[in-house]
C-alpha cells in the first residue's frame, strides 16, 4: 500500500514535468505562478514615552521684558529631566552662557551618562510662585519654587545606579537678553523648608 502512494505519487510529477516541457510556444501559462509567501513579522508594542521624554514648548523669545524672562527661565529648568531622559543638550546648550557654572555641570553629567550607555527617567520640575526682576537693561533675575518628582538612572542592563527623591525648591535664574538672543547666565537653588 505505502509502495503504491509512492508509485502514484511519482507517476503524477513525471506527467506534469511532461507536460509542462512540452507545452507550445505561445500558448498562455494556465495559472499565475504562485507569488512567495511573505510571513508577517509580529508588530512591536510600542513603548510608552516617560514623560521627561517630551520636549517642553520652547517659548517666543522675541521680546525683552518681564514675561520672557519668566517664560526663558521656566523653559529652562523643564528642559532640566528632558535632556537626562534624552541626552539632547541641542535646546541646553543654545540656552546656556559661557560663563553658567550650572549649565555646564549638566553637560557634562549628561555627556558621562550617554558614554556609559545609561539612561534616566522622572525628575519632572514644577515650576510656581514665579517673580521677575530686571537688574539692569536686558539682565533678570527670575525666583520660582519648585517641585521635583522622583527621578533615577539606569544602566545597559537596566538596573537602577542613582535615584533622587522628589523635592521642593527655591530656585533663581539669571536670565539675560543681548544681541537679539536669550541665555541662562546662571542657576542657584536650595531646598524648601516645609
Amino acid at each position: 500500500m505505502r509502495r503504491g502512494k509512492l508509485g502514484l505519487t511519482f507517476a503524477v510529477l513525471a506527467v506534469m514535468l511532461t507536460v509542462g516541457c512540452t507545452g507550445q510556444a505561445g500558448d498562455p501559462p494556465t495559472t499565475e505562478p504562485p507569488s512567495p509567501s511573505v510571513t508577517p513579522s509580529p508588530t512591536p508594542t510600542p513603548t510608552p514615552t516617560p514623560e521627561a521624554a517630551i520636549p517642553p514648548e520652547r517659548p517666543d523669545m522675541s521680546q525683552v521684558d518681564d514675561a520672557t524672562a519668566e517664560a526663558v527661565a521656566t523653559y529652562f529648568l523643564e528642559l532640566y529631566p528632558y535632556v537626562y531622559a534624552t541626552r539632547d543638550l541641542t535646546e541646553w546648550r543654545a540656552l546656556s552662557h559661557p560663563e553658567c557654572e550650572f549649565c555646564a555641570s549638566v553637560v557634562s553629567n549628561v555627556e558621562e551618562m550617554s558614554a556609559n550607555g545609561n539612561r534616566a527617567d522622572g525628575g519632572i520640575l514644577t515650576v510656581r510662585d514665579v517673580a521677575v526682576a530686571e537688574l539692569t537693561t536686558g539682565h533678570f533675575s527670575v525666583t520660582a519654587s519648585a517641585t521635583q518628582d522622583a527621578g533615577h538612572e539606569y544602566d545597559t542592563k537596566g538596573n537602577v545606579i542613582s535615584a533622587s527623591e522628589p523635592g521642593d525648591y527655591a530656585l533663581t535664574v539669571v536670565v539675560l537678553a543681548q544681541g537679539g538672543s536669550w541665555t541662562v547666565r546662571g542657576v542657584d537653588f536650595e531646598t524648601s523648608v516645609a
